[in-house]
């Protein structure tokens, strides 16, 4: 299994520019490969809000459920923490509501049992959306 990793790890390094942490014993690293916004409302399904997905990878690019993703919202009336578990699809999802304007969901942490965040990797962790 860490041959595995291993080689999977040097094929990321010589196929990207980014550098890879080094890892704990054990431990197995995961990133924010995607983080993106949509607004969702003027139905009659349900009220208005802003969603955010955030994307949760490993090693091997396979998609890491059970993580808890922290991130802050700042909104047309101010800044709110959120957090949320990703889903067997590694998809955490934040929603908010806060009337029309800008709105970013910025990505602070990502934790799960046994584990590493490496944020060095993340990809556009800090999404903005406007509501006109």
């Amino acid at each position: 299994m860490k041959a595995k990793l291993t080689l999977v790890i040097a094929l990321c390094i010589l196929l990207s520019s980014i550098a890879l942490p080094v890892l704990a014993e054990d431990s197995i690293a995961m990133w924010v490969s995607r983080a993106r916004l949509a607004y969702v409302g003027r139905s009659s399904t349900g009220p208005d809000a802003v969603v955010g997905l955030i994307h949760v990878r490993d090693a091997n690019l396979q998609m890491v459920d059970g993580a808890t993703v922290t991130a802050t919202w700042t909104t047309p009336d101010g800044r709110v923490q959120q957090t949320a578990v990703t889903a067997f699809q590694g998809i955490a999802e934040f929603r908010i509501w806060a009337g029309r304007g800008t709105y970013t969901l910025c990505v602070d942490g990502v934790t799960k049992d046994g584990w590493l965040y490496a944020p060095s990797l993340d990809r556009g962790i800090c999404p903005t959306f406007r509501v006109p």
